[in-house]
């Protein structure tokens, strides 16, 4: 099987949209749409179901995505360790929720790669669910999630607190006005919700809900607003002036966790290595 197949079913699945799936890949919509026909045709089955510009994957269809993405993951792992055998290095896959990459994880990149150049790095985005799964099964070494498994064979350290802060695009603002005055809600996890519905109840719906601080950042910036904020994200923002700290807003703390497979030998060997460099 063509492996572009699975990666544009993937797409598609994730923006439910031909159009955007066609661009975010670089190719034509009708080669988007070929691609699909051909993949319902091998596996017999209808991946999507398509009303107007309603699209939807089949019960076939949510059954192929993990399967897809294992598929994926374990052939890009297969060239990878291939391609560097020869090279004496070692290759590490790493998987983050968006929200760890651009708090610090991004950062921890660069140092890990200006220090070590015999392991060669595969990243990924992905979903809470989906580093649990691919932890399990082991087609990733390190997951870096807010969720702690409840499995006694994957391994959990802690790394550093992460500071949450409400910010603002408005000077002297306080918290009561900040959360009914163009408030958007930044989904930090589950803990952090239980924290923010303790502080704040009975407020309005927020403007936004989201789960990518960078955007949320870049909109208050841009359009005025308020959001909870990692204090290590807005720290610049509010020395140079284009952000203000709301300071009566209660801070809210929580962890961040690298968990791996207590089977995976390779993470037993390089887990003081790694955990070093991002300071657990």
């Amino acid at each position: 099987m063509d492996d572009e197949l699975l990666k544009t079913f993937l797409e598609i699945h994730k923006t439910r949209h031909f159009g955007q799936a066609a661009d975010n890949l670089f190719i034509t919509q009708s080669a988007v749409s070929a691609r699909i026909r051909q993949l319902e045709q091998e596996m017999g089955v209808k991946l999507f179901s398509r009303d107007r510009n309603n699209i939807r994957p089949t019960a076939a269809g949510e059954k192929l995505v993990k399967y897809a993405e294992d598929i994926l993951n374990t052939w890009n792992r297969v060239k990878t360790n291939i391609a560097i055998e020869d090279e004496n290095k070692t290759s590490l896959s790493i998987g983050a929720v968006s929200s760890l990459w651009d708090i610090y994880l991004n950062r921890w990149l660069i140092k890990f790669t200006d220090c070590d150049n015999d392991v060669v790095l595969n990243c990924q985005v992905l979903t809470a669910d989906s580093i649990h799964l691919k932890i399990n099964n082991n087609t990733l070494d390190f997951g870096f999630t807010y969720n702690l498994p409840q499995e006694t064979h994957i391994t959990v350290m802690k790394t550093l607190p992460i500071k949450f802060i409400m910010v603002s695009s408005e000077q002297a603002l306080e918290a009561d006005e900040a959360v009914r005055k163009n408030y958007i809600y930044v989904d930090w996890g589950v803990s952090f919700s239980e924290a923010h519905s303790q502080h704040f109840r009975d407020i309005p719906t927020p403007l936004m809900r989201i789960d990518a601080g960078r955007i949320a950042k870049r909109f208050i910036k841009s359009k005025n607003g308020t959001a909870y904020l990692p204090e290590i994200m807005v720290k610049r923002d509010i020395e140079n002036g284009e952000l203000f700290h709301v300071k009566d807003a209660p801070e809210i703390n929580r962890n961040a966790y690298i968990i791996y497979n207590n089977t995976n030998e390779r993470c037993k060997s390089m887990i003081k290595n790694l955990s070093g460099r991002i300071n657990v």
